[in-house]
């Protein structure tokens, strides 16, 4: 039930991409952005439920080690998507939200609020994984040392 609710939230972000598409010419990146953390998951879907290999056929030295090598460069991806679309968001923070606008740079202020938001949550949930990741090694580090 669950994957299903993630599914139609995605597709209502895509749909708010291709309704608001053209509606930043101040920031023209930041439909962009919302429409690949929306496209991302999809394309991870195969990596989380079919198996790249089978077990039979995998050597035993390196098991499953081009699924992981996929994992990690979509990871990679992830994280530096996430970078960039902080840069496109948070470098016209507060812009102009009329469309009448003299130099017609403007951003719809639905869209960018969304984006805003989106950046703001995501970049928080990274530094929460470092940090717990920096915490369990630590911690994992001085058990080792103990033992």
């Amino acid at each position: 039930f669950s994957f299903v609710v993630n599914l139609e939230a995605l597709f209502r972000v895509i749909l708010n991409c291709v309704v608001y598409f053209m509606e930043c010419p101040q920031q023209p990146n930041i439909p962009n952005y919302l429409l690949g953390m929306a496209l991302i998951p999809l394309l991870m879907i195969p990596f989380v439920t079919f198996p790249c290999e089978s077990y039979a056929a995998q050597p035993q030295e390196h098991p499953r080690g081009r699924k992981a090598c996929l994992q990690f460069l979509l990871g990679l991806f992830v994280f530096t998507w996430i970078l960039m679309g902080d840069v496109w968001v948070f470098s016209i923070y507060q812009p102009n939200y009329d469309p009448t606008a003299a130099d017609g740079l403007y951003c719809n202020k639905t869209l960018y609020t969304f984006a805003f938001w989106k950046a703001v949550w995501e970049t928080l949930a990274i530094l929460v994984s470092l940090v717990y990741l920096f915490i369990c090694s630590f911690f994992l580090n001085m058990i080792y040392a103990l033992s």
